[in-house]
């Protein structure tokens, strides 16, 4: 079968995207025929200079979500004739891999394709397929036919070999897939796992040899792994570990055989980055691991997320830079021993300075991950991560702040049982608010500018969400009021947008229709007239 795999924008392209190299490998050893596009690091060669920064600015994947970008920056102008490029060897199948900040635009390029071609069978897969995120959202636009809800490496050769058999014109159901036909939704029940993903093929870089020979990517020379799948961990407010389930680790034999061959293939390639949720779920495989890449003389870098834990051993650590770790992120989340219970974290605040500073004396960068107004945080626990930001700044490079402070996903613990978390609103997984009304959104965004403030003062870098100034800050207060329908406020808020942040017909828009609601006509149709008249910056900025 003609297979053709796409990942739309996304926002950040560091390397050649790992999953479109591992389908293409996986369907081939099938006998599939596979085309790869990763139409996000098309689109960005493509762009003009003044849109780059969308892409290359860590903290705008934002802009990714707005419908009015997503349409500018989709048409031909810009994109070119993309439709006629995933078409080109008249796939019959045509697969999107899909993560929050590329939804949006795979949908609209899913239905370009069906209006081009009806008969190719679309099919969305990833991340934001998960029956937890947005599979039956996708599953009921008529451009979508399947929708996997978990790994799709798992159930994804039965199903095209069905569709083989069958063709487009009669979609069989397939275990692991929502499927639209006959006017409803089938649902094919959860997927199986892949138990030992050691018998997994290795990913086909192949493909982009081109792109990775002439650093097309803003990282050249890295390339990413998947070396393990779930976690071992049960954090109250993480959605990742539901999708992935139970934990799953590549042998330190196997991760190091597939540096090895990438290195082989592509020997500009010097520094992977392992995708999986924890580099440290199972030690022994990693020590096991550095032991190899020690003992062969293998020059490499590597980096990957790692949870703090007394397996994390200052020895372990110090093995793991020598075999070439430069760089490890640690979701720490707070600095209050109360909310990391509450979290149901398995370390202490002493363990997590412990970690830090055998991480920074093996001399592996360090970056921590924090999360805002945690429900049943207290001004004082949200004093206490201030004080440990202080405490552990000597042995930290960057830090990770939560620009959505701390949501309630679906299917979580955390929005499973409101009550147990003192939670009084929970249908709304940002504007969830506590019982006392005291945790909203508005104090969740106050303690995260306090925290980017005192970060900032002791030299912490502006990224990563560490911010002196949230661009958006006043357009996003604004919708926050105006969904608690505290019109007064979410007026003020878009009036301080338009005035300190930039002028778009979107905001202009919101505006009237607060003003409308507020029963302020002459207002409103003023706003109106305006949004009317203003040019469409998108579109004046892909004109350049």
């Amino acid at each position: 079968m003609r297979v053709t795999l796409v990942r739309c924008p996304w926002w950040v392209r560091y390397c050649p995207p790992y999953i479109l190299a591992f389908f293409a490998s996986l369907l081939r050893s099938r006998g599939h025929e596979v085309k790869v596009l990763d139409i996000n690091n098309i689109l960005y060669h493509r762009a003009p200079e003044n849109l780059r920064k969308f892409w290359d600015d860590r903290d705008s994947y934002s802009v990714w979500e707005d419908p009015a970008f997503v349409e500018r920056i989709s048409a031909p102008e810009v994109s070119g004739d993309i439709v006629s490029e995933v078409l080109s060897n008249d796939p019959e199948t045509v697969c999107f891999t899909t993560h929050t900040p590329n939804a949006l635009f795979s949908q609209r390029l899913a239905s370009r394709l069906k209006k081009e071609s009806p008969s190719t069978v679309t099919l969305f897969m990833g991340h934001k397929c998960s029956r937890t995120q947005m599979a039956f959202d996708f599953i009921e636009k008529p451009y979508i036919d399947y929708v996997c809800t978990g790994e799709a490496d798992a159930v994804l050769p039965g199903l095209l070999e069905k569709l083989e058999k069958s063709g487009s014109k009669d979609l069989p159901e397939h275990k692991g897939f929502l499927l639209r036909k006959y006017g409803r939704v089938l649902d094919g029940g959860a997927p199986d796992y892949i138990s030992d993903i050691d018998s997994l093929p290795f990913p086909d870089y192949s493909d982009f040899e081109g792109d990775i020979k002439t650093g097309s990517y803003s990282m050249p020379g890295r390339l990413d792994i998947l070396d393990s799948r779930g976690c071992v961990n049960s954090c109250h407010f993480c959605y990742e570990r539901l999708y992935w389930g139970r934990y799953r680790a590549m042998s330190g034999e196997r991760l190091f055989s597939q540096i090895r061959d990438h290195r082989k293939r592509f020997p500009g390639v010097d520094f992977f980055y392992f995708n999986g949720l924890l580099l440290n779920g199972s030690p022994g495989r990693l020590e096991r691991f550095c032991d190899l890449v020690i003992e062969n003389g293998e020059p490499i870098r590597w980096a990957g997320q790692a949870a703090v834990g007394k397996n994390l051993t200052g020895k372990l650590l110090e093995k793991m830079s020598r075999a070439g770790c430069s760089w490890l992120g640690y979701g720490v989340e707070s600095g209050s021993d109360r909310v990391l219970r509450e979290m149901n974290k398995k370390h202490t605040v002493a363990d997590a300075l412990r970690v830090l500073k055998d991480t920074k004396r093996a001399g592996i960068s360090v970056q921590i991950n924090v999360m805002f107004g945690y429900p049943t945080e207290t001004r004082e626990d949200f004093s206490a991560t201030l004080d440990f930001l202080r405490i552990a700044r000597p042995f930290i490079d960057s830090v990770l702040a939560s620009q959505s402070f701390c949501t309630l996903e679906k299917k979580t613990f955390l929005k499973e049982n409101p009550e147990r978390f003192g939670i009084s609103e929970s249908s709304h997984h940002l504007y969830w608010k506590s019982l006392d009304g005291q945790n909203n959104y508005a104090e969740r965004f106050r303690r995260y500018e306090e925290f980017c403030r005192e970060a900032l003062t002791l030299g912490i870098p502006e990224t990563s969400g560490v911010l002196s100034k949230k661009p958006d800050k006043w357009g996003l207060i604004g919708d926050y009021y105006f969904y608690e329908k505290d019109y007064e406020k979410a007026a003020e808020s878009y009036e301080r947008s338009i005035l300190e942040e930039a002028e778009t017909k979107t905001v202009y828009n919101k505006l009237a229709r607060v003003y409308r609601l507020m029963g302020e006509k002459k207002r409103s149709d003023a706003c109106e007239l305006k949004a009317g008249s203003m040019r469409d910056p998108f579109r004046e900025a892909i004109r350049g």
